[in-house]
């Protein structure tokens, strides 16, 4: 079964849930940070993973995204279709180790990849997928977008937009152009 595909969760000592400080990164995404993909029915928004990355140092310092490793020792597990995924987690800056969070290998299509057709691209785009999403599973980072919720009141001044420059009042004349000197005959 699903389950027994999952390796155990660690059983390292944790303080109570009341304890643990995990922070709650929800609403800090601003408009400026959101990119849009595709177009019409098929535009997605979507924050870089860098950009999530930088987030994560800026609020969340301590916090270390991980993958799992699969029972053969490497970073992909196999679902009971033959399909790939990582499991990701983060680890905090006090030993705290987070739920874990399963990722697909998935195609520019968003289709699911078969274990053996990995490749090292697939894994590091997955590596980087699952962390952005385990850090709104974990945190609420840009949870906005997966729930798709408006992204507003953002936690962080957004940069000072340029002024749009003005229209001219009138369409530019050719005759305002300046006219061409007039040959000189020679004396």
């Amino acid at each position: 079964s699903w389950g027994q595909m999952l390796p155990p969760m660690p059983t390292s000592p944790l303080p109570p849930m009341s304890e643990l400080k995990i922070p709650n990164l929800a609403g800090v995404i601003t408009k400026a940070d959101v990119d849009t993909k595709g177009t019409g029915s098929y535009a997605a928004s979507y924050v870089n993973w860098a950009k999530v990355a930088h987030l994560l140092h800026e609020h969340a310092p301590g916090w270390d995204f991980r993958l799992s490793m699969a029972p053969d020792g490497g970073l992909l597990h196999q679902a009971p279709d033959g399909t790939a995924y990582v499991i990701g987690y983060f680890d905090g800056p006090e030993g705290e180790q987070l739920a874990s969070f399963p990722f697909p290998c998935m195609d520019h299509r968003n289709n699911p990849i078969q274990l053996e057709k990995v490749s090292a691209r697939i894994l590091t785009d997955t590596h980087r997928r699952a962390m952005c999403a385990c850090a709104a599973f974990s945190f609420g980072l840009a949870y906005e977008l997966w729930a798709k919720d408006p992204v507003e009141d953002p936690h962080r001044e957004e940069p000072a937009q340029k002024p749009a420059a003005k229209p001219a009042s009138k369409p530019a004349a050719k005759a305002a152009a300046k006219p061409a000197p007039e040959p000189q005959q020679a004396s």
